[in-house]
Protein backbone atom coordinates (compact mmCIF):
# COMPACT_ATOMS: atom_id res chain seq x y z
CA UNK A 1 0.00 0.00 0.00
CA UNK A 2 1.22 3.43 -1.10
CA UNK A 3 2.18 5.75 1.80
CA UNK A 4 1.02 8.79 2.73
CA UNK A 5 2.77 11.86 1.79
CA UNK A 6 3.91 14.04 4.81
CA UNK A 7 4.26 17.54 2.89
CA UNK A 8 5.49 20.96 5.01
CA UNK A 9 3.02 23.81 5.05
CA UNK A 10 3.11 27.40 6.29
CA UNK A 11 -0.38 28.60 6.11
CA UNK A 12 -2.94 30.95 7.56
CA UNK A 13 -5.02 29.24 10.45
CA UNK A 14 -8.27 29.94 7.55
CA UNK A 15 -7.07 27.05 5.68
CA UNK A 16 -7.26 24.46 7.93
CA UNK A 17 -10.42 23.01 6.97
CA UNK A 18 -9.17 23.10 3.36
CA UNK A 19 -6.30 21.41 4.87
CA UNK A 20 -8.12 18.51 6.79
CA UNK A 21 -10.38 17.74 3.34
CA UNK A 22 -7.46 17.59 1.24
CA UNK A 23 -5.39 15.40 3.83
CA UNK A 24 -8.31 12.54 3.25
CA UNK A 25 -8.43 12.84 -0.36
CA UNK A 26 -5.32 13.28 -1.41
CA UNK A 27 -4.00 11.15 0.92
CA UNK A 28 -1.43 13.90 2.55
CA UNK A 29 -0.09 14.56 5.81
CA UNK A 30 0.27 18.19 6.25
CA UNK A 31 2.99 18.66 9.14
CA UNK A 32 4.40 22.20 10.64
CA UNK A 33 6.53 23.95 8.56
CA UNK A 34 10.14 24.15 9.80
CA UNK A 35 12.25 27.64 9.39
CA UNK A 36 14.59 25.61 6.43
CA UNK A 37 12.15 23.21 5.28
CA UNK A 38 12.12 21.72 1.71
CA UNK A 39 9.90 21.11 -0.16
CA UNK A 40 7.60 23.60 1.76
CA UNK A 41 4.24 25.03 0.81
CA UNK A 42 3.60 28.27 1.81
CA UNK A 43 1.08 31.23 0.96
CA UNK A 44 0.22 32.09 -2.42
CA UNK A 45 0.55 29.58 -2.48
CA UNK A 46 4.00 28.80 -3.13
CA UNK A 47 6.39 25.11 -3.37
CA UNK A 48 9.93 26.54 -2.21
CA UNK A 49 12.63 23.46 -3.41
CA UNK A 50 16.01 24.04 -2.69
CA UNK A 51 17.96 22.53 -5.34
CA UNK A 52 21.03 23.26 -7.69
CA UNK A 53 19.78 22.66 -11.43
CA UNK A 54 22.36 22.29 -14.21
CA UNK A 55 24.09 25.54 -14.95
CA UNK A 56 22.97 26.95 -11.98
CA UNK A 57 24.18 27.16 -8.58
CA UNK A 58 22.42 26.15 -5.36
CA UNK A 59 18.97 28.35 -5.07
CA UNK A 60 14.91 28.24 -3.60
CA UNK A 61 13.30 27.50 -6.31
CA UNK A 62 9.24 28.76 -6.30
CA UNK A 63 6.86 27.86 -8.11
CA UNK A 64 3.19 29.19 -7.64
CA UNK A 65 -0.12 27.53 -7.82
CA UNK A 66 -3.59 29.28 -7.84
CA UNK A 67 -5.17 26.82 -4.94
CA UNK A 68 -3.65 24.69 -2.13
CA UNK A 69 -4.75 22.01 -4.08
CA UNK A 70 -3.17 21.83 -7.01
CA UNK A 71 -0.05 22.70 -4.69
CA UNK A 72 -0.57 19.73 -3.31
CA UNK A 73 -1.11 17.99 -6.49
CA UNK A 74 2.74 18.95 -7.53
CA UNK A 75 3.88 17.27 -4.51
CA UNK A 76 1.90 14.13 -4.98
CA UNK A 77 3.38 13.62 -9.00
CA UNK A 78 6.88 15.00 -7.62
CA UNK A 79 7.33 13.92 -3.83
CA UNK A 80 11.45 14.57 -3.99
CA UNK A 81 11.90 17.64 -6.65
CA UNK A 82 14.90 18.26 -5.20
CA UNK A 83 16.48 15.35 -6.32
CA UNK A 84 14.15 14.80 -9.93
CA UNK A 85 14.40 18.10 -11.01
CA UNK A 86 17.98 18.42 -11.92
CA UNK A 87 17.84 14.53 -13.67
CA UNK A 88 14.50 16.03 -15.40
CA UNK A 89 16.60 19.11 -16.87
CA UNK A 90 19.43 17.05 -18.09
CA UNK A 91 16.62 14.37 -19.59
CA UNK A 92 15.00 16.48 -21.61
CA UNK A 93 18.32 18.96 -22.45
CA UNK A 94 19.47 16.04 -24.22
CA UNK A 95 15.77 15.39 -25.91
CA UNK A 96 16.02 18.73 -27.23
CA UNK A 97 19.27 17.95 -28.77
CA UNK A 98 18.11 15.48 -30.38
CA UNK A 99 15.27 17.15 -32.27
CA UNK A 100 12.39 16.36 -29.76
CA UNK A 101 9.57 18.12 -28.34
CA UNK A 102 9.34 19.72 -24.81
CA UNK A 103 7.22 21.74 -23.09
CA UNK A 104 8.18 23.85 -20.67
CA UNK A 105 7.45 26.73 -18.23
CA UNK A 106 8.27 30.27 -18.50
CA UNK A 107 7.12 33.20 -16.75
CA UNK A 108 4.43 34.14 -19.53
CA UNK A 109 3.20 31.08 -20.25
CA UNK A 110 4.72 27.22 -21.04
CA UNK A 111 5.91 27.14 -24.25
CA UNK A 112 6.47 24.15 -26.65
CA UNK A 113 10.21 23.78 -27.55
CA UNK A 114 12.45 22.57 -30.00
CA UNK A 115 15.77 23.15 -31.33
CA UNK A 116 15.86 26.44 -33.91
CA UNK A 117 18.69 25.30 -35.71
CA UNK A 118 16.86 22.10 -36.79
CA UNK A 119 13.97 22.37 -39.36
CA UNK A 120 12.57 19.50 -38.86
CA UNK A 121 12.25 19.58 -35.45
CA UNK A 122 10.74 22.96 -35.96
CA UNK A 123 8.44 21.85 -38.22
CA UNK A 124 6.94 19.08 -35.29
CA UNK A 125 6.00 21.91 -33.72
CA UNK A 126 3.85 22.96 -36.22
CA UNK A 127 2.46 19.42 -36.52
CA UNK A 128 1.37 19.19 -33.09
CA UNK A 129 -0.05 22.36 -32.30
CA UNK A 130 -1.87 21.66 -35.93
CA UNK A 131 -0.46 26.02 -36.18
CA UNK A 132 -0.14 27.26 -39.92
CA UNK A 133 3.39 28.17 -41.44
CA UNK A 134 2.84 31.45 -41.59
CA UNK A 135 2.56 32.23 -37.93
CA UNK A 136 6.49 32.64 -37.00
CA UNK A 137 7.85 31.69 -33.67
CA UNK A 138 10.09 33.21 -30.65
CA UNK A 139 13.22 32.09 -30.44
CA UNK A 140 14.50 31.65 -26.60
CA UNK A 141 18.01 31.49 -25.24
CA UNK A 142 19.65 31.35 -21.70
CA UNK A 143 22.65 33.48 -22.07
CA UNK A 144 23.73 36.56 -24.67
CA UNK A 145 26.72 33.99 -26.53
CA UNK A 146 23.98 31.90 -27.90
CA UNK A 147 22.66 34.83 -30.11
CA UNK A 148 25.40 34.38 -32.13
CA UNK A 149 23.84 32.54 -35.55
CA UNK A 150 20.72 33.64 -34.53
CA UNK A 151 20.44 37.28 -35.05
CA UNK A 152 22.53 39.44 -37.54
CA UNK A 153 23.64 41.65 -35.09
CA UNK A 154 22.98 43.42 -31.58
CA UNK A 155 22.88 47.19 -32.15
CA UNK A 156 23.13 49.78 -28.95
CA UNK A 157 19.45 50.16 -28.78
CA UNK A 158 18.96 46.57 -29.00
CA UNK A 159 21.69 46.04 -26.21
CA UNK A 160 19.89 48.54 -23.94
CA UNK A 161 16.94 46.86 -23.79
CA UNK A 162 18.41 43.61 -23.17
CA UNK A 163 20.25 45.25 -20.44
CA UNK A 164 17.42 46.15 -18.71
CA UNK A 165 14.51 44.00 -19.37
CA UNK A 166 16.07 40.61 -19.91
CA UNK A 167 15.78 37.70 -18.64
CA UNK A 168 12.02 38.89 -18.99
CA UNK A 169 8.74 39.29 -20.71
CA UNK A 170 10.08 41.25 -23.27
CA UNK A 171 10.32 39.65 -27.14
CA UNK A 172 12.65 41.63 -29.76
CA UNK A 173 12.23 41.66 -33.30
CA UNK A 174 15.75 41.72 -35.53
CA UNK A 175 17.28 41.02 -38.55
CA UNK A 176 17.39 37.40 -38.43
CA UNK A 177 21.14 35.36 -39.06
CA UNK A 178 21.26 33.85 -42.37
CA UNK A 179 21.43 30.25 -40.59
CA UNK A 180 17.80 30.38 -39.10
CA UNK A 181 15.74 28.05 -40.52
CA UNK A 182 12.90 30.06 -42.71
CA UNK A 183 10.45 27.95 -40.88
CA UNK A 184 11.01 29.72 -37.87
CA UNK A 185 10.41 33.30 -38.86
CA UNK A 186 7.57 32.11 -41.47
CA UNK A 187 10.11 33.39 -44.40
CA UNK A 188 10.48 37.03 -42.88
CA UNK A 189 13.93 38.68 -42.48
CA UNK A 190 13.42 39.18 -39.10
CA UNK A 191 13.36 36.96 -36.11
CA UNK A 192 11.49 37.22 -32.85
CA UNK A 193 13.98 36.56 -30.04
CA UNK A 194 13.60 36.56 -25.68
CA UNK A 195 15.52 35.69 -22.62
CA UNK A 196 13.20 34.08 -20.30
CA UNK A 197 12.64 34.93 -16.55
CA UNK A 198 12.72 31.23 -15.12
CA UNK A 199 14.95 29.51 -13.16
CA UNK A 200 14.18 26.01 -14.93
CA UNK A 201 13.63 27.29 -18.39
CA UNK A 202 16.71 29.15 -18.19
CA UNK A 203 18.87 25.88 -17.42
CA UNK A 204 16.73 23.54 -19.60
CA UNK A 205 17.55 26.00 -22.79
CA UNK A 206 21.51 25.69 -21.98
CA UNK A 207 21.43 21.97 -21.15
CA UNK A 208 20.59 21.94 -24.68
CA UNK A 209 23.01 23.57 -26.09
CA UNK A 210 20.50 24.95 -28.65
CA UNK A 211 18.32 28.52 -29.00
CA UNK A 212 14.97 26.94 -28.64
CA UNK A 213 12.38 27.65 -30.80
CA UNK A 214 8.84 28.14 -28.92
CA UNK A 215 5.62 28.79 -29.21
CA UNK A 216 2.52 28.27 -26.23
CA UNK A 217 2.29 24.73 -25.64
CA UNK A 218 -1.41 24.50 -26.52
CA UNK A 219 -3.27 23.55 -30.33
CA UNK A 220 -3.34 26.84 -31.72
CA UNK A 221 -5.94 29.46 -31.79
CA UNK A 222 -6.90 27.97 -27.99
CA UNK A 223 -6.44 29.61 -24.61
CA UNK A 224 -2.82 29.66 -23.68
CA UNK A 225 -1.35 27.25 -21.18
CA UNK A 226 -0.09 28.40 -17.45
CA UNK A 227 -0.01 24.98 -16.19
CA UNK A 228 1.98 21.53 -16.67
CA UNK A 229 -1.88 20.40 -16.27
CA UNK A 230 -3.37 22.59 -19.09
CA UNK A 231 -0.45 21.15 -21.81
CA UNK A 232 -0.78 17.65 -20.72
CA UNK A 233 -4.55 18.46 -21.79
CA UNK A 234 -4.06 19.61 -25.23
CA UNK A 235 -0.81 18.18 -26.43
CA UNK A 236 -0.14 15.00 -24.23
CA UNK A 237 1.17 12.17 -26.43
CA UNK A 238 1.90 14.66 -29.46
CA UNK A 239 5.02 15.97 -27.87
CA UNK A 240 8.14 14.55 -25.63
CA UNK A 241 7.71 15.63 -22.59
CA UNK A 242 5.97 17.93 -20.08
CA UNK A 243 8.46 19.64 -17.53
CA UNK A 244 6.00 21.18 -14.66
CA UNK A 245 7.21 24.24 -13.56
CA UNK A 246 3.78 25.19 -11.40
CA UNK A 247 1.19 28.03 -12.62
CA UNK A 248 3.35 30.89 -15.01
CA UNK A 249 3.76 33.94 -12.51
CA UNK A 250 2.67 37.12 -15.57
CA UNK A 251 0.51 34.82 -17.21
CA UNK A 252 0.34 36.53 -20.61
CA UNK A 253 2.39 36.45 -23.16
CA UNK A 254 5.39 38.41 -23.84
CA UNK A 255 5.60 42.10 -24.95
CA UNK A 256 6.67 42.23 -28.63
CA UNK A 257 8.71 45.05 -29.61
CA UNK A 258 9.15 45.20 -33.13
CA UNK A 259 13.40 46.91 -33.87
CA UNK A 260 13.12 46.52 -37.84
CA UNK A 261 11.58 49.65 -37.79
CA UNK A 262 13.14 53.53 -37.24
CA UNK A 263 10.15 54.14 -34.65
CA UNK A 264 10.25 50.75 -32.42
CA UNK A 265 6.85 49.09 -32.59
CA UNK A 266 4.88 46.94 -29.95
CA UNK A 267 3.32 44.64 -32.13
CA UNK A 268 1.97 42.62 -29.21
CA UNK A 269 1.05 44.17 -25.89
CA UNK A 270 2.60 42.65 -22.08
CA UNK A 271 3.79 43.30 -19.04
CA UNK A 272 6.69 45.93 -20.31
CA UNK A 273 5.04 48.63 -22.07
CA UNK A 274 5.77 51.98 -23.06
CA UNK A 275 5.73 53.40 -19.63
CA UNK A 276 9.05 51.07 -19.36
CA UNK A 277 10.44 50.97 -22.73
CA UNK A 278 10.74 54.91 -23.50
CA UNK A 279 13.12 55.70 -20.82
CA UNK A 280 15.31 53.20 -22.16
CA UNK A 281 15.00 53.78 -25.78
CA UNK A 282 12.44 56.48 -26.42
CA UNK A 283 9.20 56.98 -28.42
CA UNK A 284 7.42 53.92 -29.04
CA UNK A 285 4.79 53.34 -30.98
CA UNK A 286 1.79 50.66 -30.78
CA UNK A 287 -0.56 49.24 -33.52
CA UNK A 288 -3.80 47.47 -32.43
CA UNK A 289 -4.13 46.76 -36.27
CA UNK A 290 -0.24 45.15 -36.43
CA UNK A 291 -1.67 42.62 -38.28
CA UNK A 292 -1.20 42.43 -41.75
CA UNK A 293 -1.35 40.63 -45.16
CA UNK A 294 1.75 37.88 -45.99
CA UNK A 295 4.64 37.10 -43.65
CA UNK A 296 3.78 37.99 -39.77
CA UNK A 297 6.80 39.25 -37.70
CA UNK A 298 5.45 37.76 -34.49
CA UNK A 299 3.18 35.50 -33.10
CA UNK A 300 0.20 36.96 -31.47
CA UNK A 301 -1.04 39.16 -34.24
CA UNK A 302 -4.01 36.99 -35.47
CA UNK A 303 -7.58 38.24 -35.13
CA UNK A 304 -8.95 35.40 -33.33
CA UNK A 305 -6.34 33.92 -31.23
CA UNK A 306 -6.70 32.52 -27.18
CA UNK A 307 -10.05 31.25 -27.34
CA UNK A 308 -11.64 28.83 -25.51
CA UNK A 309 -14.26 26.31 -25.96
CA UNK A 310 -17.16 28.28 -24.68
CA UNK A 311 -18.06 31.42 -26.30
CA UNK A 312 -16.91 34.12 -24.33
CA UNK A 313 -18.35 37.62 -24.88
CA UNK A 314 -17.61 40.94 -23.82
CA UNK A 315 -19.87 42.60 -21.89
CA UNK A 316 -20.26 46.02 -19.77
CA UNK A 317 -22.32 44.39 -16.98
CA UNK A 318 -21.80 40.94 -16.27
CA UNK A 319 -24.09 41.35 -13.08
CA UNK A 320 -26.69 40.92 -16.10
CA UNK A 321 -26.24 37.46 -16.46
CA UNK A 322 -26.51 36.67 -12.43
CA UNK A 323 -29.51 34.59 -12.44
CA UNK A 324 -28.79 32.22 -15.37
CA UNK A 325 -26.76 28.71 -13.89
CA UNK A 326 -25.80 28.54 -17.53
CA UNK A 327 -23.34 31.02 -17.82
CA UNK A 328 -19.49 31.09 -16.30
CA UNK A 329 -18.60 34.76 -14.94
CA UNK A 330 -14.99 36.33 -15.01
CA UNK A 331 -14.74 38.53 -12.35
CA UNK A 332 -11.82 41.74 -11.84
CA UNK A 333 -13.27 42.45 -8.40
CA UNK A 334 -15.61 41.04 -5.31
CA UNK A 335 -18.35 42.89 -4.69
CA UNK A 336 -20.94 40.84 -2.96
CA UNK A 337 -23.00 39.85 -6.07
CA UNK A 338 -24.36 36.56 -6.38
CA UNK A 339 -24.24 34.59 -8.99
CA UNK A 340 -26.19 31.31 -10.07
CA UNK A 341 -23.54 30.57 -12.58
CA UNK A 342 -19.87 29.60 -11.60
CA UNK A 343 -17.41 32.51 -11.06
CA UNK A 344 -13.79 32.50 -11.28
CA UNK A 345 -11.90 35.80 -9.94
CA UNK A 346 -8.91 36.54 -12.19
CA UNK A 347 -8.44 39.19 -9.11
CA UNK A 348 -10.29 39.94 -6.15
CA UNK A 349 -9.21 43.45 -5.54
CA UNK A 350 -8.61 44.81 -8.72
CA UNK A 351 -5.14 44.37 -9.00
CA UNK A 352 -4.16 44.01 -12.60
CA UNK A 353 -0.88 42.01 -12.10
CA UNK A 354 -3.00 39.54 -10.70
CA UNK A 355 -5.45 39.42 -13.58
CA UNK A 356 -2.68 38.79 -15.87
CA UNK A 357 -1.26 35.45 -14.00
CA UNK A 358 -4.87 34.03 -13.32
CA UNK A 359 -6.31 35.26 -16.39
CA UNK A 360 -6.12 32.16 -18.47
CA UNK A 361 -6.15 29.42 -15.84
CA UNK A 362 -9.46 30.80 -14.98
CA UNK A 363 -10.73 31.07 -18.29
CA UNK A 364 -9.89 27.06 -18.78
CA UNK A 365 -11.45 26.62 -15.53
CA UNK A 366 -14.97 27.91 -16.65
CA UNK A 367 -14.41 26.45 -20.25
CA UNK A 368 -13.92 23.12 -18.70
CA UNK A 369 -17.68 23.16 -17.02
CA UNK A 370 -20.13 22.46 -20.26
CA UNK A 371 -21.55 25.71 -20.19
CA UNK A 372 -23.85 28.15 -22.49
CA UNK A 373 -21.03 31.01 -22.18
CA UNK A 374 -19.28 33.09 -20.11
CA UNK A 375 -19.31 36.54 -19.68
CA UNK A 376 -16.53 39.45 -18.77
CA UNK A 377 -16.28 42.97 -18.85
CA UNK A 378 -12.23 44.68 -20.03
CA UNK A 379 -10.26 46.35 -17.74
CA UNK A 380 -8.76 50.07 -18.12
CA UNK A 381 -6.95 50.43 -20.55
CA UNK A 382 -3.70 51.58 -18.92
CA UNK A 383 -0.50 49.69 -17.57
CA UNK A 384 -1.10 45.44 -18.31
CA UNK A 385 -4.48 46.10 -18.27
CA UNK A 386 -3.80 47.20 -22.36
CA UNK A 387 -2.28 43.40 -22.91
CA UNK A 388 -5.36 41.55 -21.02
CA UNK A 389 -8.02 43.40 -22.81
CA UNK A 390 -5.93 42.23 -26.07
CA UNK A 391 -6.30 39.17 -24.97
CA UNK A 392 -9.90 39.10 -24.04
CA UNK A 393 -11.06 40.80 -27.27
CA UNK A 394 -8.97 38.29 -28.98
CA UNK A 395 -10.66 35.43 -27.32
CA UNK A 396 -13.99 36.73 -27.35
CA UNK A 397 -16.75 35.45 -29.87
CA UNK A 398 -17.26 37.11 -33.03
CA UNK A 399 -20.51 36.84 -34.09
Amino acid sequence: MKQPLSVTARLSEHHGRELEALSGRLGITFIEAEANASPLIDEGFIVAIDLTLPHRGAERLSLLFHTLEEAADFLIRHPDPAAEYPALVTEYGAMLKEGFLVAFPTETVYGLGADATNEEAVRSIFTAKERPLFDPLIVHIATIEQLEGVVEKIDERTRSLIDHFWPGPLTLVVKKHPSIPDIVTSGGPTVAIRMPDNPLALSLIEESGRPIAAPSANRFGYTSPTTARHVETQLGSRIGGVLDGGSCAVGIESTVLSLATETPTILRPGKIGPTELEPIIGRVVYHASAEKKGALESPGLLENHYAPTTPLYLVDDVTLYKDDPAVGVLLFENDGTEFRGPVRYISEREDPAEAASRLYWAIRGLDGLGLRMMVCSLLREEGIGVAINNRLRKASHKG
